[in-house]
């Protein structure tokens, strides 16, 4: 009779001892679902992403998490494209994924023709898919060994525009500022899955993007900005203009108009300009960019004065 609470013992010790397993490395993992909506077409696609971690990373430990957008007009692009981008910045000492997002609109025959009523849906469609993005990384904050008091925001041309727009447009202020958008495809932040999990973002990683409204930018909800941007641009203005320079299209506010609006109200910057230079300029590749966003975002993790600057080369 005693040998059974004896066994039953070994029985819970053995599980107890299983459930505390130690910490489990992590490597890069591809095609991670955080989520499925309905496309462009109407059709539900599984919406992926791609997660880079720092070397020797465990989930014993907790590292700031950095979320990159590929860029690609809403029409194209992969997030495979920046995997050079999130591989320096998980090399760093961040968590990096990298989404794909709902793409399409009709954009015409010819320059300055496209359907800008479809544009402004597919741009809502990718806020609703960064924002999905981030509340699945949340909810997985000890899986992928997140630090979720550190989370930041980045991408090249359209998904910087997409960073940009999670950063400063809540589903609060979409309601007053897309209130078409939202009432065909909903809140912000209820697409793509069932998550409730909160974030904020501390910080953005602009490469050659815009916000639609400058004004968007003030002294509660301005995020510190790190900007790279070509000064010929003629896809998404350098300071202000329309989008590919149509006047039919929407006006845009980028990095030299947004760093004004940060320096106004004293939060952190850095911008870069390269004189002469067009979307994506050539010499603002990931080995130059990556680098200077990754010092940028470690400075305000450790809460340190960082000295605004503006480079132009």
């Amino acid at each position: 009779m005693r040998l059974l609470p004896y066994a039953l013992l070994l029985l819970v010790l053995s599980c107890s001892k299983n459930d505390d397993d130690p910490a489990q490395p992590l490597t890069a993992l591809q095609n991670v679902q955080y989520g499925s909506a309905a496309d462009s077409g109407g059709q539900t696609t599984s919406l992926l992403m791609d997660l880079y971690f720092p070397a020797g990373a465990t989930t014993a430990d907790k590292y700031p998490l950095v979320l990159m957008i590929h860029g690609g007009g809403f029409t194209s692009g992969d997030k495979n494209d920046i995997k050079t981008h999130c591989r320096i910045l998980a090399d760093s000492g961040f968590v990096t994924a990298s989404i794909n997002y709902r793409l399409g609109w009709r954009t015409g025959s010819g320059s300055c023709n496209g359907d800008t009523a479809s544009k402004r849906l597919a741009v809502y469609r990718a806020i609703q898919d960064a924002n999905a993005a981030l509340r699945f990384l949340v909810s997985k904050s000890n899986s992928y060994a997140i630090d979720t008091n550190w989370i930041f925001i980045g991408g090249s041309s359209a998904g910087s525009g997409t960073a940009l727009t999670t950063a400063y447009i809540p589903d609060a202020v979409a309601q007053q500022l897309t209130p078409t958008e939202r009432t065909l495809l909903g809140p912000l932040n209820t697409s793509g899955n069932s998550l409730t999990n909160g974030f904020t973002i501390k910080g953005v990683a602009n490469l050659w993007g815009a916000l639609p409204d400058s004004s968007l930018v003030t002294a509660v909800t301005a995020r510190a900005m790190i900007s790279f941007h070509g000064t010929s641009d003629n896809v998404v203005p350098y300071d202000f203009g329309y989008a590919n320079k149509c006047s039919n299209y929407a006006l845009e506010f980028g990095a030299a108009c947004l760093t004004r609006r940060l320096h106004a109200v004293h939060v952190p910057y850095q911008l870069y300009l390269k004189t002469g230079a067009g979307h994506g300029p050539d010499q603002y590749g990931p080995g130059f960019t990556m680098p200077r966003t990754a010092a940028f975002f470690k400075q305000i993790c450790r809460g340190e004065v960082i000295v605004n600057k503006v480079v132009v080369d």
